[in-house]
């Protein structure tokens, strides 16, 4: 658990081991929410080109579900902002996890529906691990998605793998060296969710991600943890150093191309999880929202 006390030395600790020697090519948010386009702090934010949504694997065929995501899709192609979207489980079958025919045949629907969107990452967080709550793939599962997608979304980005760091990142880097085994060609895009660094200011499992892969990597998601369970309890102020620090890793090797920040909108008091830069409403900003203006504004 990080203790507040320590967060001082911790920062200047980290920095040391994590010069800055480039500056990510690519700024935006990973956020569900449509309204995040149209909100004046978010219009603010000059650099912001590019927007991230995780949504189910059937959402073409999924009326509420695609609902939903169209209002999304459509905001964000007046806003200017390219879109990359995430896929995971069936939200009306979590445990189901599809078959390669099953995958391919939703990602064709999706293609047809949602022309627009430029990247896709076959699954989300595809080496966390739920027992019970939902259904992710084994590294070869995830690997013949990836290989699916290949195949339909011809000409457009693929996320090879995305994955979570964890704050211990060898069962992360056991999966990518599984998935490798199974992958089509020589995958040179991937993705990675770096909180246990950005929130410990730590670069460790980042370094240890990128030695793991050839290509760019794309930080998918990251951001400063206003609150996640017991180990991070609410502070604003905590997840706006965090946020300096995930810039400063973010600009620490020239292959991480892409950052997108989680989340926009925050949650309620009593939420397990919150990163977002606004409140709920989106009608006030937090202290993150100031470290983010200053970068991208």
């Amino acid at each position: 658990m990080l203790r507040r006390t320590a967060l001082p030395a911790a920062v200047l600790a980290a920095l040391a081991v994590a010069p800055a020697q480039s500056q990510a090519a690519t700024y935006g948010f990973s956020e569900q929410q449509a309204s995040m386009f149209s909100n004046p702090l978010y219009q603010a934010l000059k650099k912001v080109k590019v927007a991230r949504y995780i949504a189910p694997y059937d959402v073409a065929t999924d009326a509420r579900d695609r609902a939903t995501f169209q209002r999304w899709y459509d905001a964000a192609q007046a806003s200017g902002d390219k879109m990359l979207v995430s896929f995971y489980y069936d939200r009306d079958r979590v445990m189901h996890m599809p078959s390669s025919s099953e995958f391919k045949k939703q990602m064709k629907l999706f293609k047809a529906a949602f022309p627009a969107v430029e990247s896709i990452s076959p699954w989300n967080e595809a080496n966390k691990k739920a027992p019970g709550r939902f259904a992710n793939p084994s590294a070869k599962q995830a690997a013949g998605f990836y290989n699916v997608a290949r195949s339909v979304f011809k000409g457009k980005e693929i996320v090879a793998l995305d994955v979570l760091d964890q704050n211990n990142v060898k069962p992360t880097l056991t999966y990518i060296k599984q998935f490798k085994k199974h992958a089509n060609g020589s995958p040179r895009l991937w993705g990675l969710h770096n909180y246990s660094d950005t929130n410990r200011f730590g670069s460790k499992r980042t370094k240890a991600v990128l030695d793991a892969v050839k290509g760019d990597v794309w930080l998918t998601e990251t951001g400063g943890l206003v609150r996640f369970g017991g180990s991070f309890p609410y502070n604003e102020q905590r997840a706006a150093k965090a946020l300096k620090f995930m810039f400063k890793l973010a600009k620490s090797n020239k292959r991480l191309k892409r950052l997108y920040i989680y989340q926009w909108h925050g949650d309620k008091p009593d939420a397990v999880f919150d990163a977002g830069l606004v409140n709920a409403l989106g009608t006030a900003p937090r202290p993150g929202y100031t470290v983010v203006k200053r970068e991208l504004g």
